[in-house]
């Protein structure tokens, strides 16, 4: 994907005029956007028309980018249905203005955030057979002695922002694969329920990502209470993509062996990994940090994450019964 630095940087909500959007990807991302997405030459014309058309009249948006490939996390995370697509983007601009110490100021340089980055807590292992980008997380790697919740909460959407205007991820997804081995006490017991619930209203509704599936391992018995409260505020879909191994052995055979990292018989040597993606945060800090330009009046919006909170899934015994019955630990 290739588009001149000043695009990104814009973010007059009516340009005088728009870049031109080719699709360059292979043709198996373009029968794949078809088939699952709804996309085709046509349509994704006619919703780009649509979402700068109302960027531009729109009352409470002040400043946002319109270039295609921003535009497109939202169309393709919505399947082209453009009003959901707006009503998602709407929910992105007031959430990043809203909770600017979770959202704002995602400075890959910074040297908080450098500490996961440099201890290889994510890592992008490559597309699975069906272009799904997978993920691995070692969450025990996670410094909870020198990192707060909020810092690994930012870090998190930092590697989200980066991956989100690669046209693959957006049409794709990603699979998710967490090995919570080495982790402890610490890494659950310090998050509260508001953290939790920002968190997972980020994943579910505001955040432009397509989670195809998660399958985790190794989670510790002590973590099943937080991680069922977790669920409780996902969505239903969300919940039924998310399985959980007793141990690593057994998540593997979910993954084609040219995924698995050298830590799990495979070929990925982490540390490479790690280096690309220091690499990737750099060349894309400008677009990243650029992110904090956009503006919409937030006034508008107070109530909407009030409202957001009295989700009648949000009952802790109810999540705590439920959203974890294909879970086993140890």
């Amino acid at each position: 994907m290739t588009s001149s630095p000043s695009v990104f940087s814009s973010v007059a909500k009516s340009p005088p005029s728009y870049e031109p959007y080719r699709f360059e990807l292979s043709d198996k991302f373009r029968q794949l956007a078809f088939e699952e997405l709804r996309e085709d030459d046509d349509i994704r014309q006619q919703s780009l028309t649509q979402m700068r058309e109302w960027i531009a009249k729109h009352p409470y948006i002040r400043k946002c980018r319109t270039d295609a490939p921003f535009l497109l996390r939202f169309l393709r995370f919505r399947k082209f249905s453009v009003p959901q697509a707006q009503e998602a983007l709407e929910r992105y601009l007031a959430l990043r203005q809203t909770f600017p110490e979770w959202f704002q100021k995602l400075d890959p340089r910074d040297a908080v955030m450098r500490i996961p980055m440099m201890d290889e807590v994510f890592t992008v292992l490559g597309r699975d057979e069906v272009c799904r980008t997978v993920v691995f997380i070692r969450y025990g790697l996670f410094d909870v002695e020198k990192l707060t919740p909020m810092a690994m909460f930012r870090y998190t959407m930092m590697f989200i922002e980066v991956l989100l205007d690669d046209e693959e991820v957006q049409i794709g997804g990603f699979r998710v694969w967490v090995d919570y081995t080495e982790s402890v006490m610490k890494h659950y017991g310090m998050w509260g329920i508001g953290d939790l619930k920002l968190l997972m209203d980020a994943v579910n509704k505001t955040m432009p990502i397509r989670i195809r599936e998660i399958q985790g391992a190794k989670l510790p018995k002590f973590a099943v209470t937080i991680a069922n409260l977790l669920l409780s505020f996902a969505s239903s879909k969300l919940r039924d993509r998310v399985v959980c191994h007793n141990t690593v052995l057994e998540s593997k055979k979910y993954f084609d062996q040219t995924l698995w990292p050298k830590q799990y018989g495979g070929p990925h040597d982490t540390t490479e990994k790690a280096k690309e993606l220091e690499q990737l945060l750099e060349e894309k800090r400008d677009r990243i940090l650029a992110l904090d330009d956009l503006e919409i009046d937030i006034e508008h919006y107070k109530l909407l994450w009030g409202q957001a909170n009295q989700n009648p899934n949000s009952n802790i015994d109810g999540g705590i019964a439920g959203c974890f019955r294909k879970l086993n630990v140890d």
